[in-house]
């Protein structure tokens, strides 16, 4: 035992310790410098601006510029041309690692389906209702003589008279007949005819919503 601590106070023992911390620090130095450069730490290059930028221009406009893109979604927007980029992640002008990927959010080449409301038997006011919060357009109103006075006999699209649940793109424009009655060959006013006061709306707005 005395042996061994007479060995700790030698000066061997002293010299050995300083060159193993010496080799560990030249170890840990090589492996930090290694992981800099596998990582590219404190080198990064700035975020372009990809927005308003068509698809078909994305791979002209990357190059050289050390930053990759991605298309995550595609959203319908009517008021935007489509296959344009909305948005982008991370920011422009945000710093980032080379090759770092963009995700990118553009506008749908095509717009969605939805499926066709009924509107037959409504009122023109819960009807012309119904088309806007699907996304649809209110077409050709034209009156009918029918049973109802106000109401919707038929809903037409592109001239042809479409069923509910019909497969129907966003936006599409829907004509509709209108019901008026008529009293010994005299047509009857109607209030319905998208005029304010219709209190019917009520139980359609929910389905409409739905």
């Amino acid at each position: 035992m005395r042996g061994f601590i007479d060995y700790l106070k030698s000066r061997q023992f002293w010299k050995h310790l300083g060159l193993a911390i010496l080799s560990l620090a030249i170890v840990l130095w090589i492996l930090f410098k290694l992981l800099d450069i596998y990582t590219d730490h404190g080198e990064t290059v700035t975020v372009p601006d990809f927005r308003n930028k068509t698809i078909t221009e994305l791979d002209q406009f990357v190059s050289g510029k050390d930053v990759r893109y991605l298309i995550i979604d595609s959203i319908y927007d009517p008021k935007e041309k489509p296959g344009i980029v909305l948005k982008q992640d991370p920011e422009a002008n945000s710093s980032v690692k080379h090759n770092r990927t963009i995700y990118l959010y553009v506008t749908s080449m095509l717009p969605p389906q939805i499926a066709m409301p009924k509107l037959v038997d409504r009122s023109l006011r819960q009807a012309v209702f119904m088309i806007e919060s699907y996304g649809l357009k209110v077409g050709k109103q034209t009156q009918v003589n029918g049973d109802c006075n106000g109401c919707i006999l038929k809903q037409f699209y592109k001239g042809k008279e479409i069923a509910p649940g019909t497969p129907i793109k966003k936006g599409s424009v829907i004509d509709l007949n209108v019901g008026v009655k008529q009293f010994g060959g005299i047509i009857a006013p109607s209030d319905s005819l998208g005029l304010p006061g219709d209190d019917d709306t009520d139980d359609d707005a929910g389905t409409a919503g739905n």
